[in-house]
């Protein structure tokens, strides 16, 4: 784990020319439910832990205070409008979990790769985190390109490892290490 039960959002806040990493707010809650709208998204985007906005933000605010999950919004630097999330949970022996999705409307931007290098590369910083991994459905071909594009490399495929009872789905395994370009 982190050597802090809370997990401390960056400061000065990460970012690029055209966003930024900030936390979910409740007037935040009608967009990101469109990516329940979503062809492309629908079935890698998990629900949303609460059904109103309130309930999510203090969702995501507790899961940071207890060292569980940093979770953030990408945000347009222009205009504060949400683009997307990215997230960062933090594991056992130095190791830690990313992921981020976009709206369609920022999708092919280059926006999702910056948020998750900014993302791992401030782990590895921040914490000294010695490995940044990610785990994406063999299906899900724009995670995999943005994961690579983000610097990781696949490792393997994890057999059955994503869905239910009765369907399963393979995941390949991806990292990035320190020392690795990003």
């Amino acid at each position: 784990m982190f050597t802090a039960a809370t997990i401390p959002y960056p400061v000065p806040p990460l970012g690029g020319a055209t966003f930024i990493l900030r936390p979910f707010r409740a007037d935040d809650f009608g967009t990101a439910l469109t990516f329940a709208e979503d062809p492309e998204g629908v079935r890698w985007v998990q629900e949303l832990p609460a059904d109103d906005g309130a309930g999510v933000a203090e969702f995501f605010e507790n899961s940071r205070l207890n060292g569980e999950l940093l979770h953030v919004v990408i945000a347009s630097r222009a205009t504060d409008a949400y683009l997307g999330e990215a997230m960062l949970v933090p594991g056992d022996d130095l190791v830690a979990e990313v992921g981020c999705c976009v709206l369609p409307t920022a999708r092919r931007q280059g926006v999702a790769t910056h948020a998750l290098r900014l993302l791992t590369e401030w782990a590895f910083t921040e914490f000294r985190i010695k490995r940044v991994q990610v785990f994406v459905a063999v299906e899900n071909h724009a995670a995999l390109h943005l994961a690579e594009a983000a610097g990781f490399t696949r490792e393997g495929v994890l057999r059955a490892y994503f869905g239910g009872t009765n369907e399963r789905s393979d995941a390949i395994v991806l990292s990035r290490l320190p020392a690795d370009p990003g």
